[in-house]
């Protein structure tokens, strides 16, 4: 039986003290980071893992016959295929979040879109990764390209009515990302707000 007494509930959590802060492991994709750290309660974590990975953009794109740009994607992490939006990793010649989304998405899908909308940005693995995702909704998409898939990429294009993606991303028919089903709701939310996309309220 645990006799210590009770914790005190703080009125609001804050950042920990870092004591200490190791890099342990660096891949140009990856840094583990192994700190002692200090809570506001003054408890001890130690050693506490963060990892520092490149932030990243994906994109809803939608065409003008309104179906939605995916993808199948094998993630060996998981060991699935996954249903997901086009996207990336920001490269550094990158000028902005924008132009990389829109390269990730003629990359991978040989699309690209007529308008692009800013979603907001979200952090994915907040506990552990300090890592960006940044979302984008594309509108007038169509196929003007090849695809230039990177030597580790195996992926399929596939194009779904727009109502057919919200399903999937929402009702566990398709193995997809959490992350990827924040999007679409973010990209709902922006839909049924903005009149410039009224036109496809009926479909979300």
């Amino acid at each position: 039986m645990n006799s210590s007494p009770p914790r005190k509930p703080l009125s609001k959590p804050g950042a920990w003290k870092v004591h200490s802060d190791e890099i342990v492991f660096e891949t140009p994709y990856i840094r583990a980071r192994q700190q002692r750290c200090e809570t506001m309660r003054g408890a001890i974590v130690d050693p506490y893992h963060v990892f520092d990975m490149p932030n990243w953009a994906a994109m809803l794109a939608i065409t003008p016959d309104l179906e939605a740009v995916l993808i199948h994607n094998y993630r060996h992490g998981s060991q699935r295929v996954m249903l997901e939006l086009p996207g990336g990793m920001i490269d550094d010649d990158d000028p902005n979040t924008e132009h990389a989304v829109a390269r990730e998405l003629r990359e991978e899908t040989g699309f690209t879109a007529e308008k692009i909308f800013a979603l907001p940005p979200v952090h994915p693995y907040p506990g552990r990764f300090r890592q960006m995702a940044y979302p984008f909704l594309g509108i007038g998409a169509v196929k003007e390209h090849d695809q230039a898939l990177e030597e580790d990429e195996d992926l399929e294009v596939i194009t779904v009515p727009l109502a057919e993606a919200f399903r999937l991303f929402a009702d566990g028919s398709a193995d997809v990302a959490a992350v990827h089903a924040g999007i679409m709701l973010s990209a709902r939310h922006l839909i049924t707000n903005t009149p410039e996309l009224s036109h496809l309220r009926d479909h979300v």
